[in-house]
């Protein structure tokens, strides 16, 4: 366990993003052991963002565990290699875990959906197990079925948040998929009103500029910076906010 780390932040240091440009926005990264929601459509790199911040852990010591709700972990891995990033050496160190959600919530889910008190503690052992600061989970809209409103689903979320800051000490970003600013499921607006802070990636409209951008929804104890800013997605850095 790192404890200068621990110390250092428990002071009430913000946790730097990784993103070029973004920490200035929010003083100078996120709440330390809040909870935040990165929100978007397909392709407009909110994978990319989550490894980004486990990646900027791993350089400052601070190990990060990645749950992929939606793709398998090989797959996040080889995807990241062809963009330019090496991850085996934070593998290799423990600095980066990358975990297969899939058939753990499959297997836990019941008759009456997912227990977000399951999912908390099957999470504690590999979180614990690293030590882990930082924690992305990212396709957390797909733990609770699509389509129809889900009963329960804002407790489910809030049981989970919970969960996470009081238990495991990390700083955690949860990536949820919208299509035209618009979540695709019931626990998206959930998550805008429970976690500490949201930012949405968009993609210009079809038929016109097609460039990224990105918006600080909120970020409590923050000052709101209002506006979009563009951002590129550059070989071996990622996200990088125009101008950084």
């Amino acid at each position: 366990m790192n404890t200068a780390v621990t110390e250092r932040t428990a002071a009430g240091d913000r946790v730097p993003s990784g993103v070029p440009g973004l920490d200035a926005l929010v003083e100078g990264g996120f709440p330390f052991h809040r909870t935040v929601l990165l929100c978007g459509d397909i392709g407009t790199g909110k994978t990319t963002f989550g490894l980004q911040f486990l990646m900027e852990g791993a350089r400052r010591g601070e190990a990060g565990v990645l749950v992929s709700v939606d793709e398998k972990p090989q797959h996040v891995l080889e995807d990241a290699r062809r963009f330019g990033w090496e991850l085996d050496g934070a593998v290799d160190q423990h600095l980066l875990t990358v975990l297969d959600a899939s058939p753990c919530f499959t297997a836990l889910r019941g008759r009456n959906g997912l227990d977000a008190r399951h999912v908390a503690s099957d999470l504690t052992q590999q979180i614990r197990r690293v030590w882990a600061h930082r924690l992305v989970i990212d396709g957390v809209t797909s733990l609770v079925p699509g389509g129809a409103p889900v009963p329960g689903a804002e407790d489910f979320l809030r049981s989970l948040i919970v969960s996470l800051e009081d238990n495991f000490g990390c700083t955690t970003v949860l990536t949820a998929r919208t299509s035209l600013s618009l979540h695709t499921s019931p626990i998206g607006p959930a998550a805008e009103r429970l976690t500490s802070g949201c930012i949405e990636l968009t993609l210009g409209p079809p038929g016109g500029p097609t460039g990224r951008s990105l918006l600080v929804r909120k970020m409590r104890g923050v000052p709101m910076v209002r506006g979009e800013r563009p951002f590129d997605i550059v070989d071996g850095r990622g996200l990088v906010l125009r101008g950084a």
